[in-house]
């Protein structure tokens, strides 16, 4: 018997409370959740076309609908009663009736039910992760094929820091950038402004000059403390 023998057995046959079940990977929570998804069609509380099941990826979504037609078919076989053999051989008749993928197809799936309503096409279709950083990439290319070309004061600050800062292992200055771009695109749903701060560039460059030539005047001996802009500090 595992230390964790109890929660699985929970998970398994508690079937009228909701659970949160948290672990590492490996440890099998894949598993426990097609036994109890087994156990909840066994009884007949629900039929397999109210079952929803969410992974992360399609290889994953793949895996837990060829697994759950496994332990259905299973469970089919050791059936003690008429009514188990009943709800156990409509789930696999029906088995791909059930919502079971990734999030984004989920997500989806319910988009297309209320397309006005979302404000969306009928026929939209979600993409992969592999499809995103590859749109991603081409749209960057795009935009920094176009700035290159104009060399903004900014882009061109940019490209300087990037190269001053970078070592023999760090990315090129264009990966950054392209790092950089794909951290915005991630909170493009933030809905607060952004600010930026007033800041007087030539004179706080002003002042680092003076600074330095104090510093370099001052006698042996004497802590010189350089006053730095706010946020510099």
């Amino acid at each position: 018997m595992t230390q964790d023998s109890t929660a699985r057995n929970r998970i398994r046959s508690s079937l009228d409370e909701s659970l949160i079940v948290e672990a590492a990977a490996g440890t099998g929570k894949t598993t426990e959740l097609v036994q109890r998804i087994v156990a909840v069609l066994r009884t007949g509380r629900t039929t397999v076309d109210k079952i929803v099941a969410v992974t992360f990826t399609r290889k994953a979504a793949g895996e837990l609908r060829l697994r759950l037609r496994i332990e259905l078919d299973k469970a089919r076989i050791s059936a003690t009663s008429p009514s188990e053999t009943r709800y156990l051989e409509d789930a696999l008749a029906r088995l791909e009736e059930a919502h079971l993928g990734t999030i984004h197809s989920f997500c989806a799936e319910i988009l297309r039910q209320r397309p006005v309503e979302a404000d969306l096409p009928p026929g939209f279709q979600e993409i992969d992760e592999t499809q995103s950083a590859r749109l991603y990439s081409r749209a960057f290319d795009t935009w920094i094929q176009q700035r290159l070309q104009e060399m903004s004061p900014a882009l061109r600050r940019t490209i300087s820091r990037s190269s001053i800062d970078r070592t023999s292992t760090d990315d090129s200055p264009l990966d950054s950038l392209r790092k950089a771009g794909l951290d915005v695109l991630q909170w493009r749903d933030f809905r607060q402004t952004w600010t930026r701060k007033p800041f007087d560039r030539d004179a706080e460059i002003q002042q680092v000059i003076q600074d330095v030539g104090l510093l370099a005047h001052a006698p042996p001996g004497v802590t010189f403390r350089p006053t730095l802009a706010p946020g510099l500090a």
